[in-house]
């Protein structure tokens, strides 16, 4: 049996059984400073029911797929696995905490149970795929990585060697700045609800999938500042209006069969939301100490060494500078000189960020910079014209720097080998009988 839960949480398990396996356990609270929160949230017996699994992979770092409130309800007693990123630290992180984590070896089947073997495929991005063989079907869960067409030809040519009915998990909706664009006429978005429909389209015919579950985009934004963004998420009803592909659409939250591959749905009138009064309260809360905090010269100078290791770079792509409005703060940004100074955020540059300044205090101390561009309360203020996807690019290198990629020499060479390993020279085993 297949189940999803929660946001990007799959439960594989045998009718009447604990888990055989679980992934990317987003299953209580919220997550990017209280402004995504699930529209399902499983119920105590279900977190329960998932807590007595043995393995609980986690796809990549991202809080809505490695969500450590979830992972303490959950306990010590699974095991963690990891996909072999090029930087490793979250294995020291659970195991300073006290929880039993590896990274298992990628592009190698594991077996997990009777005829049910996993195999990990890590990604350039910082993300990875999880591949697991049942003795009637082939789960391909792609979660949010995106993969490349090299890498798609490499698992379809392995599953037509495997020949089995083929499930694909994926996103569906946008987990970006894509649609946080502001000029004088009002939001300006990059990509529209069908081209994402569109893509999963094309993922399911590349890969020649029978099945698609939607996946990983089961959250909704509550907070004063992020809920505007509602209105652009990419819904189960834009999947059924643009649907193009032969495989067959399922709902969320779905439990799936995988001996007769009959199915059945939670409907959405069924969706357990988090109480109202509650979400009100947490946010609330959020914001009032967002309000209340003060920037330090140490916050300042940790957003600017981030914004100088890309310093030449920012400043061929907006050699007027841009700025950062922080409540009631305004700092430009002057990549020629490498400095980040008050200024009038009026008139100073290409372009305004608007980030609460308890978020950027947190995001710079965690070397989390890059996940601004997802809390959807960030705002960017296009103050010329400008093409968006340069700023998109500001948040992707804040990535590369975010996960270590430029410590040192051998930290880039170790992440762009393994980048092109994993995507031009892939070649991926049949799980043995």
């Amino acid at each position: 049996m297949l189940r999803t839960l929660g946001h990007a949480c799959l439960a594989l398990y045998r009718h009447g059984e604990t888990p055989l396996l679980i992934t990317d356990p987003w299953l209580v609270g919220s997550v990017y400073w209280r402004s995504w929160w699930l529209q399902n949230y499983p119920t105590a017996e279900e977190v329960d029911w998932l807590a007595r699994s043995p393995r609980v992979y986690i796809t990549h770092e991202h809080p809505d797929h490695f969500h450590m409130p979830s992972i303490r309800r959950l306990g010590s007693g699974p095991a963690y696995l990891f996909p072999a990123l090029a930087e490793q630290g979250y294995l020291a992180y659970m195991v300073r905490y006290g929880y039993r984590a590896e990274a298992i070896t990628p592009l190698r089947w594991l077996a997990i149970g009777e005829c049910v073997s996993i195999l990990s495929i890590p990604l350039w991005n910082d993300d990875s795929m999880l591949l697991i063989d049942t003795p009637r079907a082939l789960i391909l869960n792609l979660n949010d990585a995106k993969p490349q067409p090299p890498v798609l030809r490499a698992i379809r040519h392995m599953a037509h060697r495997i020949g089995k009915p083929r499930i694909l998990l994926c996103s569906y909706s946008p987990a970006s700045c894509i649609n946080s664009f502001l000029d004088e006429s009002g939001i300006v978005s990059l990509k529209p609800a069908r081209q994402y429909v569109d893509y999963v389209c094309g993922l399911c015919d590349t890969l020649a999938a029978d099945f698609y579950l939607p996946f990983a985009s089961q959250a909704v934004f509550e907070r004063q500042d992020s809920c505007w963004a509602n209105g652009y998420r990419t819904s189960y009803d834009d999947l059924r209006r643009y649907w193009q592909s032969e495989a067959q659409l399922l709902p969320p939250y779905t439990t799936l069969d995988l001996a007769n591959f009959t199915h059945h749905s939670i409907a959405p009138e069924q969706y357990r939301p988090m109480e109202r009064s509650r979400v009100a309260a947490l946010t609330g809360h959020r914001v009032a100490d967002e309000e209340a905090t003060a920037l330090s010269a140490e916050d300042v100078a940790g957003l600017e060494r981030k914004l100088n290791v890309f310093r030449w770079l920012l400043w061929l792509f907006f050699p007027r500078g841009f700025a950062f409005q922080l409540g009631e703060r305004s700092l430009g940004y002057d990549a020629l000189r490498g400095r980040l100074e008050e200024s009038n955020a009026s008139n100073r540059g290409d372009f305004i960020v608007v980030i609460p300044k308890l978020t950027m205090k947190e995001a710079v101390r965690n070397n989390h910079v890059s996940e601004l561009g997802i809390s959807m309360f960030v705002r960017i203020r296009l103050l010329r014209r400008l093409d968006p996807r340069k700023v998109y690019a500001l948040f992707a290198l804040f990535q590369v720097d975010d996960y270590g990629h430029l410590e040192s020499p051998t930290a880039l060479l170790r992440w762009l080998a393994r980048g092109i390993r994993y995507t031009f020279a892939l070649r991926l085993p049949v799980p043995r009988p």
